[in-house]
């Protein structure tokens, strides 16, 4: 039995009994461990058998009649990480507990994947498998301090239930398993709308019969930015690699293969960047033309070429919906659920300066660490510069040095915060990394002389501004920043006095 709990301002009533296994979600802050005891004790009985799923012997550790599985055991470090296998080791590990046993799993396994939130996005469905195998209930606790939007949106939609120290609580926007696989989205909707309003299941019982085009053929009718959306358990959802060489992956794993038959590899890349930097917008025809044929004259041939290759794009992609054309307008529509590793990226670089700039120091290095691993070379590395670089629209170099200039303040904001916790080399491990990308880069220069001002070595101090004056010359640049002569005074000055 679960404790008893009021309606809360929603308007929900929480579960009173647990006889039935559930897949649930905890979402706590890692300061508030008392939280999360009390809303597993809230689940089942104190004593009751628990599988524990986490690499941190931290996490966790009083809880009762546990055992325990790391992520390499369970399969969750593989890359790609294959869910079949995944429930296959989860449930050879939980066969022998008892009935009303629960599975804990640390949600922290997501950061160390690079794509955490197309991960997070399939999680809820392996869940699913998990409490229909084996009838016991599935616990996934995520870290809320850890989480950037689109890994709690993950989250929000991917288990039936709401777990707290209050009690358990349904979650409207989770479909069941057998509405997620072969459903229409009239079907779904349909459930919905009867779930949360009881009088609306008969009014839309019988919409099924009059579908059409407008509901059951375009899959992003209900789509809006940031909206809650159930996916359904077939869709193919891509993730979209952007840093270094451009690739697309699928649900399988396997990556999208650019050299088909009767296909220009590069030219389909360059189109296929393009169209996704424009986002819904779409770019018109002529656009596309004159970013991949500028030097053909004669814009018969232009247009032709684009209309083949169009068609080869589609091919590549494995369906004519993902190019849409809308007149003169030519758009990108991935699956819906796709995840691009730019917008990851941005967000755990935010997310880890809020938590830098709150004394919250060691979660800060660990999104900062997962930004790390997301940036494996510059935007689009891999296409040609003539469709990088031309007299049209210069859609690539500003993203590019940006985003390698927020790169390069990972390094050097784990630099820092690694310096204020005494961990020296592994601060200055960060600088020589921004400096292999980026010689010039100032603050990683000024980050390894305050390092070496922390270790006492002067003479280091001195080698490391030289280093930086001599890089910044080797590119014809004129070196004038009176604040790094200020710093190096001021440093020299410090580990003298020492």
């Amino acid at each position: 039995m679960t404790r008893s709990a009021s309606r809360d301002s929603t308007g929900s009533d929480p579960a009173q009994t647990t006889d039935i296994a559930v897949n649930a979600s905890l979402i706590y802050q890692e300061t508030d461990v008392g939280f999360l005891v009390e809303a597993l004790v809230a689940l089942s009985q104190k004593d009751s058998p628990v599988l524990v799923l986490s690499d941190d012997d931290s996490f966790l550790p009083d809880l009762q009649n546990q055992e325990r599985l790391d992520y390499t055991a369970a399969g969750l470090d593989e890359i790609p990480i294959r869910f079949d296998v995944v429930r296959e080791r989860i449930s050879k590990a939980a066969a022998p507990l008892a009935m009303g046993a629960r599975i804990v799993v640390d949600m922290r396994w997501g950061l160390q994947t690079v794509s955490a939130s197309a991960n997070f996005e399939r999680w809820g469905g392996q869940c699913d498998r998990l409490v229909a195998d084996l009838g016991l209930s599935v616990v996934s606790v995520y870290a809320r301090s850890l989480l950037i939007e689109d890994q709690l949106i993950a989250a929000l939609r991917g288990h039936s239930h709401f777990l707290a120290p209050s009690g358990i609580y349904p979650n409207p926007y989770w479909l069941p398993p057998e509405y997620l696989e072969g459903a229409t989205l009239t079907k779904q909707v349909a459930f919905l709308l009867g779930r949360l309003v009881p009088d609306y299941a008969g009014l839309v019982a019988g919409t099924e019969l009059g579908e059409g085009a407008a509901t059951g053929a375009d899959p992003n009718w209900i789509t809006t930015p940031r909206r809650i959306r159930p996916r359904a358990g077939g869709d193919d959802v891509w993730k979209i690699r952007c840093f270094g060489r451009l690739r697309i992956y699928q649900s399988d794993g396997s990556q999208v293969r650019w050299g088909i038959p009767g296909s220009a590899p590069k030219k389909s890349k360059a189109l296929f960047a393009y169209l996704l930097q424009r986002g819904e917008r779409g770019a018109r025809a002529d656009q596309l033309a004159e970013l991949l044929w500028g030097d053909e004259p004669d814009e018969t041939v232009k247009r032709s070429r684009l209309h083949h290759a169009v068609a080869m794009l589609r091919k590549t992609l494995g369906g004519r919906e993902f190019v849409l054309r809308t007149g003169e307008y030519y758009s990108l529509l991935p699956p819906t659920g796709t995840w691009i590793d730019v917008s990851s990226f941005e967000q755990l670089c935010h997310r880890a300066k809020v938590l830098a700039n709150t004394g919250r120091a060691d979660e800060a290095i660990t999104l900062l660490d997962a930004a790390d691993r997301l940036y494996t070379g510059e935007l689009f590395e891999d296409l040609l510069p003539d469709f990088v670089e031309n007299d049209i629209e210069d859609w690539v170099m500003p993203r590019r040095m940006w985003f390698k200039d927020m790169a390069l303040k990972v390094q050097r904001d784990k630099a820092e915060i690694l310096r204020r916790q005494g961990h020296l080399r592994e601060a200055l491990e960060c600088c020589q990394k921004a400096l292999n990308m980026d010689p010039t880069c100032e603050i990683a220069h000024a980050e390894a002389m305050q390092i070496f001002c922390a270790q006492n070595r002067p003479e280091a101090i001195t080698r490391q501004y030289r280093q930086m004056r001599a890089a910044i010359e080797a590119i014809g640049a004129e070196f004038a920043t009176p604040e790094l002569d200020e710093l190096q005074a001021k440093l020299l000055k410090s580990a003298k006095n020492q």
